[in-house]
């Protein structure tokens, strides 16, 4: 073992021995392995707790202050340890040996699911408990769920559309069946067209996307200013034809709001919405204040 190693272990040790009594009230160290988990985190009011994040972590601003650990795919084992962290809380799919490498050390090591939004919302609730904030969490889910459904009222009597949402050029990767973009584009009153295949990010043709005429695509891979500038139709600029292209519901974007499965879901599906059906959302159109129980 490197004299380095060592070091940090002894650190780490020290840090244990200083561990308070049973009872005594105690402000857990949190490491974050995923933007979704630190966003979830401050939203709770437990920001300062954080003593590590990944590289992709950048929301909100008092983040950049933070010790980064690691990438998504790749957290480094060393630098979390030199964190003492009371937790580290993780999402598929953070490196599987880094995490067994923690848990070996004695750190606690807890991964929550966010495919769906069912298992987002017990996530929520998971990173409430280790951070000692349940209450707070319960507010968070309630007020996510609140949001969700006070979209849906907007859009109460709107169409259904033919929705494709890519993620990738090259392959054509598309949102599928059974994540909760899936879902997000259901509750938007869109009809997800990969989702027809069963898969839950698959990958699709040119011929299988010409087939299904979507009326509005959103692309993922389109998202950089310097892309809009040099290519702002993209690939798609051969398919005039499709809907989505001729009615100009071709939109290319990254949205963070939207891929984080974490508390600016709200946020996300009130844009996709935006996207699917702006005219919902013109100042004349008249909507519901609160959402229907």
């Amino acid at each position: 073992m490197s004299c380095r190693w060592i070091i940090v272990l002894w650190g780490y040790a020290l840090c244990a021995l200083a561990t308070p009594a049973a009872g005594e009230l105690v402000s857990p160290r949190i490491v974050s392995l995923a933007p979704s988990v630190t966003e979830t985190v401050f939203a709770l009011g437990a920001g300062e707790h954080v003593v590590g994040v990944c590289t992709f972590c950048d929301f909100p601003a008092a983040v950049e202050r933070i010790r980064r650990v690691g990438s998504y795919v790749a957290p480094n084992v060393e630098a979390i340890v030199a964190t003492a962290p009371d937790v580290v809380i993780g999402v598929p799919p953070n490196n599987p040996a880094a995490l067994a490498a923690l848990t070996r050390l004695g750190i606690r090591v807890v991964v929550v699911q966010v495919e769906t939004l069912a298992q987002i919302e017990t996530a929520m609730r998971t990173i409430a408990r280790e951070a000692g904030r349940e209450a707070a969490g319960e507010t968070l889910v309630a007020q996510l769920r609140h949001r969700l459904a006070a979209t849906r009222a907007r859009l109460a009597g709107a169409p259904t559309r033919r929705v494709l949402m890519v993620v990738g050029q090259n392959p054509l990767i598309a949102v599928g069946h059974g994540t909760f973009l899936d879902e997000l584009i259901t509750l938007a009153r869109g009809h997800n067209i990969a989702a027809e295949t069963g898969q839950p990010w698959p990958r699709v043709s040119v011929e299988f996307i010409l087939a299904k005429q979507p009326e509005v695509i959103i692309d993922g891979s389109m998202g950089s200013e310097e892309q809009a500038k040099e290519q702002p139709l993209g690939l798609w600029r051969h398919f005039p034809f499709l809907p989505a292209v001729h009615s100009g519901r071709l939109y290319g974007r990254r949205l963070h709001t939207l891929l984080r499965p974490g508390p600016r879901l709200a946020d996300g599906l009130e844009e996709l919405a935006r996207l699917i059906h702006p005219e919902q959302f013109h100042p004349t159109v008249e909507r519901s204040v609160e959402p229907s129980p």
